[in-house]
C-alpha cells in the first residue's frame, strides 16, 4: 500500500511539472493559420517583419524571447487576445491560440503532433523559454 501511494504522489509531482516550448507544444497547421491572422490583424502595429514599430513591441528576436523567457504560454495569450488595445473586435481565444503558434514558430520552437490548446489551465503549465534546455 506504501508503494502505491508512493507512486501516486511521483506521478501528481511529475504531472504539476512545467512542459517547455522546445517539447513541441503547437502543430504546424496551427502556426500556419496563425501566420495567415497575423498578416491580417496584426501586421499594421507589429509589422511584415515582427519587429515592432513605434508603440508596438517586436515579436520576433533577441527582445522578444528575453521579454517572454521564463513565463508561461497563458500570459502570452492573454496579451495576444487584449490585441489591439484601441479596437473593440479584440483576436478571439482561437484566432489568438494560432498566432502564438506563428510566433513560436518564428522563435524557431519545434511543432510537435499535438495542438496547442486554448485552455487557459493546460497553458499556464507550458513555460516560453528562450533556448533550448
Amino acid at each position: 500500500m506504501r508503494y502505491l501511494a508512493a507512486a501516486f504522489l511521483i506521478a501528481g509531482v511529475a504531472s504539476a511539472q512545467s512542459i517547455s516550448v522546445w517539447s513541441g507544444v503547437y502543430t504546424a497547421a496551427q502556426a500556419d493559420a496563425g501566420e495567415k491572422v497575423y498578416y491580417e490583424r496584426c501586421v499594421t502595429c507589429h509589422g511584415d517583419d515582427l519587429g515592432g514599430r513605434e508603440q508596438a513591441p517586436a515579436l520576433a528576436g533577441g527582445q522578444f524571447l528575453d521579454s517572454w523567457n521564463g513565463k508561461n504560454l497563458r500570459r502570452l495569450l492573454e496579451r495576444i487576445e487584449d490585441m489591439p488595445p484601441a479596437d473593440p473586435t479584440k483576436v478571439s481565444t482561437a484566432d489568438a491560440v494560432t498566432v502564438l503558434a506563428f510566433l513560436l514558430r518564428t522563435s524557431e520552437m519545434p511543432s510537435g503532433p499535438t495542438p496547442l490548446p486554448p485552455d487557459r489551465a493546460r497553458l499556464a503549465e507550458i513555460r516560453f523559454e528562450r533556448a533550448k534546455p
